[in-house]
């Protein structure tokens, strides 16, 4: 094995850019003479310079981490072993062994859709791509190392008869959906990855697949144009399907004399069944997985390929038992250079992962490490994220070197017209667009802007990415921007919660749902109204405002909040305007009463005032339970509780809000140091309760001496001193005053005026607020 040193010489920096036979395909080649080939192709390129100066950075943390392990202690890694220990019976006892995961990868895809339209490529090497960079080969090509994500002037260099054939992704789509079609059947929450491979659990499936005859597990074996039956073997392309296959099952001969495959109900079978079914849809193979989690899934698709499956039995020293002599290479998201940094502590296999945990758990992120233990003990994810939260949405193309303006633009807009596609098929809307660029270079810049609202068309996500990349061409001038690739990305999904309105609007509840609307339907939506204005005090919430949203189509009327009667119209306006006759309707009347009245609580001052204007015969009516709920819900979003007991301002510790009524009509706040009530009215300030039967003005309300325990606190709208050092009370007088405006327009109130009026002293007991209609 090589030391650390060994591994940063510069003069193996080739290493990073030698072969990697990790692909199917690729077993038992001439690594030397590969290596010694891609050397040759690449010493003085950019790409070579490149990789270079990747590989330098990868030795200086390699180094920095060698000289972390020597200052490591004993007693270090003793505590290191006992955390390990600890979190790995943690992990032992959650292990979930109950799952059937499947990982189905398609055969070298985008060359075999390519094969199958094009039968003259059959027999010769090809891949797909440019001589820039290539997106995969057939397996022919692979036998002289070529493979994907290599330059094509380096796979040229390996197989001069190799042919290249350009990309079509829109063709690579149209096939992709043909085989996420059959996926559908056997998991219809599957998790696709890319066009070629995708996640399904068929848990559930195997559970319904026990219960079915023999009839639904046949399927008849179609032969294509030229008389050859899709499966059997043709020279060149790929082996015999299902051959091996331990549970195959000849075919046999149906009344009309076709051919039929019969399938069993086990879990092999089943997957079996779905590539059978795959290769009848498309002419294309596929290659499968099964295992208890995703990341044994993914190791076990790869190996049988191509056209092959493999499982791995759901108990558990099956699974420590495979993953013991595995490569860490071959797990997913351990690349070549997490390889070398491990390579050089001496791990090579999962195994020696387990081995060495205390040491990485030193020497690595919490985040890697933890990784690493799952990895070492066989553990992955049981459970598929259906309809998961997406996070980003991105296209990019790789091309030779591009210098001239026009087309920089125009491939910019190209891409920003199938990202919009794809937000459109998803309905997503991104707030955050990233320009990716890569120069001739190879050096990869990100650009990325945040917009105030989401945006998703092509004009709207060609505007911010064409600044973007005025910008990069500035940076370069006057030497042009010379780029081999190009990318766009979006982010910063518009939530559900920002597509909705952030308060309920009123044609949202004023529709007729039912005929027994109750109070707390009202007092509901007045909540979400107050939720709104707390967070936004300065947002005037009117009903005009509140009403943007376009009636329910097929509903003739709506239901107006305060008299509770249907309005047959669908136009707002008309709808707004008889809401504003209702509120205004609401008058104030003289009704005076004494101290000990009021301190017998609300509903008895309800009581008298009731019997006093009906004479005690009269119910309420729909427009006097509706002024009464309005005004409990303005309440309730102020933050007052209504309930059987007395409520005063004074008790929370709040200046009161005292309705002047004007003789214009308009309505004056003033605000006194505490609310209390006398039997002599006072002219100059008085408190109205509003109620279905007029008003009950209040008499002066007189300050009480104040608490001079603490600091004085002074409201910064109104001015004025306030009886409590608690700041919770303090901003809670502070939003009322904030919100005055916004709770009038809601009441139909005219105007506001917060001149600060002088209380005359009072000292009398807080009154009853069960109908106050408070501002704001």
């Amino acid at each position: 094995m090589m030391t650390w040193m060994e591994l940063c010489d510069p003069s193996l920096t080739h290493r990073k850019m030698a072969l990697n036979d990790n692909k199917a395909g690729m077993e038992g080649l001439n690594r030397d003479k590969i290596n010694k080939i891609i050397m040759e192709s690449s010493k003085g390129s950019r790409f070579y310079e490149n990789e270079l100066k990747k590989e330098q950075q990868v030795n200086q943390r390699i180094e920095r981490m060698m000289l972390q392990k020597a200052h490591i202690t004993e007693q270090q890694l003793s505590k290191a072993q006992a955390q390990v220990e600890k979190m790995t019976s943690d992990l032992e006892r959650g292990r979930d062994l109950s799952r059937v995961i499947v990982h189905v990868d398609m055969d070298a895809f985008y060359a075999a859709v390519e094969t199958r339209d094009c039968p003259d490529l059959m027999d010769k090497p090809m891949a797909v791509g440019s001589m820039s960079m290539l997106s995969t080969s057939n397996y022919h090509a692979r036998k002289f190392g070529v493979r994907a994500a290599m330059p094509g002037f380096i796979a040229k260099k390996l197989c001069p008869n190799l042919v290249i054939v350009p990309t079509n992704f829109d063709k690579y789509r149209v096939v992709s959906a043909e085989v996420r079609e059959v996926f559908a059947d056997y998991d219809p929450h599957f998790l696709p990855m890319s066009l070629d491979e995708a996640y399904l659990d068929i848990s559930d499936h195997l559970e319904q697949r026990r219960g079915w005859p023999e009839a639904l597990r046949t399927h008849r074996l179609h032969t294509n144009n030229t008389g050859t039956a899709r499966g059997i073997e043709v020279e060149g392309l790929s082996p015999v399907l299902f051959e091996n296959s331990p549970s195959s099952s000849p075919c046999l001969q149906d009344a009309a004399g076709g051919e039929v495959e019969v399938f069993g109900t086990c879990a092999e079978e089943a997957v079996r069944e779905m590539r059978f079914r795959i290769e009848q849809k498309t002419s294309l193979t596929a290659s499968a997985g099964i295992a208890p989690n995703m990341m044994l899934a993914k190791v076990c698709s790869d190996k049988n390929k191509p056209n092959g499956q493999y499982r791995l039995p759901s108990n558990r020293q099956a699974v420590i038992d495979f993953i013991q002599d595995l490569p860490v290479r071959k797990i997913s998201g351990i690349g070549k250079v997490t390889e070398k940094m491990l390579g050089a502590l001496g791990i090579t296999s999962c195994s020696h992962l387990g081995q060495e945990m205390a040491l990485l758990a030193l020497l690595f992120s919490e985040t890697s490490w933890h990784h690493f233990l799952h990895i070492s003990m066989g553990l992955g994810s049981t459970h598929i994220e259906r309809d998961g939260e997406r996070k980003s949405m991105s296209t990019e193309r790789t091309f030779g070197e591009m210098g001239a303006l026009e087309e920089q633009f125009s491939l910019c807009k190209e891409l920003c017209q199938d990202l919009a596609l794809d937000l459109q098929k998803e309905a997503l809307k991104a707030k955050t667009v990233t320009l990716k660029l890569k120069n001739v270079n190879f050096e990869v810049k990100t650009r990325a802007w945040t917009l105030p609202c989401a945006v998703a068309t092509t004009e709207e996500l060609f505007a911010v990415a064409k600044d973007l990349l005025k910008t990069e061409i500035d940076n370069v001038s006057p030497q042009p921007l010379r780029l081999r690739l190009m990318g766009v990305r979006v982010s910063s999904f518009a939530s559900a919660d920002d597509k909705k309105p952030l308060q309920k609007s009123i044609v949202g509840f004023l529709h007729k749902k039912q005929t027994d609307s109750t109070e707390t339907d009202i007092s509901m939506s007045a909540l979400t109204a107050s939720d709104k204005i707390t967070h936004e005090p300065s947002a005037h919430a009117s009903t005009s405002s509140c009403c943007s949203t376009v009636p329910e189509s097929g509903t003739d009327s709506l239901t107006c909040p305060v008299c509770f009667r249907e309005v047959n119209t669908t136009e707002l306006t008309v709808f707004n305007r008889h809401i504003d006759q209702c509120l205004s309707g609401v008058t104030m009347g003289q009704n005076n009463h004494t101290d000990t009245e009021l301190e017998r609580g609300p509903c008895v001052c309800e009581e008298e005032v009731e019997k006093e204007i009906t004479g005690g015969k009269r119910e309420e009516g729909p427009k006097e339970k509706g002024s009464k709920l309005l005004s409990r819900c303005v309440l309730d979003s102020v933050g007052l509780r209504l309930d059987s007991t007395n409520i005063s301002l004074s008790t929370v510790g709040l200046n009161p809000v005292c309705l002047n009524t004007c003789p214009n009509g308009d309505v004056s706040i003033h605000r006194a140091n505490t609310l209390k009530v006398s039997s002599q009215s006072d002219p100059h300030v008085r408190v109205c309760l509003l109620s279905p039967g007029g008003p009950r003005p209040m008499t002066t309300p007189k300050p009480e001496s104040r608490d001079h325990r603490g600091p004085a606190l002074t409201c910064p709208v109104c001015q004025e001193t306030q009886d409590t050092n608690d700041l919770t009370l303090f901003n809670r007088h502070v939003d009322l005053c904030l919100n005055q405006e916004v709770l009038h327009e809601l009441g139909g109130l005219a105007s506001v005026d917060r001149t600060t009026h002088t209380a005359p002293p009072a000292a009398h007991k807080g009154p009853c607020f069960r109908n106050v209609l408070f501002t704001e």
